[in-house]
């Protein structure tokens, strides 16, 4: 069956500047904008654009679906896209997006991640020597998860912000989140559900445009778990 992908490559273009907008609902992954990133052992691996609408009234989201039953114990899997182009955010961007954690009954070890990096890979962004990184981690006993923000410069990892991990270790409820990370050259803010949680005048990036990468990460031995992105939106400030 044939699809029309409906994602947006938006505004003026000038050296690598391009803004994105995708919503999915074109029904199918846009590979003018998305490129498929894949690392590790799979029972299976699923990243396709999914209809969550129970109607079937085409509620298309991205989706990221996992199953590592019976896979490495030695390894972590990691799936997901990376945007085909570089954001430039030197003058400032809002980049925004929705994120369905879909009331995971065991989140343990399972990842949702937001990187932005200045390097492509098609594997597993988090072992590029440069990059900052929006992301819920699951807490045990699984119902739960946190929030944590990092940046990796030259190979050293800083957290940003932990959500008083780990003296706090329970985590929270989070269910589709609305999240903006508003950033230039020098400041980065974060905003969750309409919340700051996070802002510094000096964010200390090496890099001023980089490759936006959505992504799903779990250990091994766990049953299909799936995450959803949708309204990936990124803007001049």
């Amino acid at each position: 069956m044939m699809c029309a992908c409906y994602g947006l490559k938006i505004g003026d273009r000038t050296d690598e500047v391009i803004a994105v907008r995708d919503n999915f609902n074109g029904g199918c992954l846009n590979p003018e904008i998305w490129q498929i990133t894949r690392e590790g052992d799979f029972k299976e691996s699923t990243v396709d654009v999914f209809d969550v609408a129970p109607t079937g009234n085409g509620d298309y989201r991205l989706r990221l679906r996992m199953n590592t039953i019976g896979t490495k114990d030695d390894t972590v899997k990691f799936h997901g896209v990376r945007s085909v182009e570089k954001v430039n955010f030197r003058d400032g961007k809002e980049i925004s997006f929705d994120l369905d954690w879909n009331n995971q009954s065991n989140g343990c070890y399972l990842t949702a991640s937001v990187y932005l990096c200045p390097t492509a890979t098609n594997g597993n962004p988090g072992e590029e020597k440069d990059w900052l990184k929006f992301e819920y981690v699951g807490v045990p006993p699984g119902r739960n998860a946190r929030c944590v923000i990092t940046a990796k410069r030259e190979g050293n990892v800083k957290y940003l912000y932990t959500e008083g991990w780990p003296e706090q270790r329970c985590g929270r409820h989070i269910a589709y989140q609305r999240i903006k990370i508003v950033l230039n050259n020098k400041s980065l803010k974060v905003i969750e559900n309409g919340t700051e949680i996070y802002c510094t005048p000096s964010q200390g990036l090496e890099f001023t445009s980089a490759y936006l990468y959505l992504q799903m990460s779990s250990h091994s031995n766990y049953p299909a778990r799936e995450i959803y992105f949708d309204n990936v939106v990124v803007v001049a400030c």
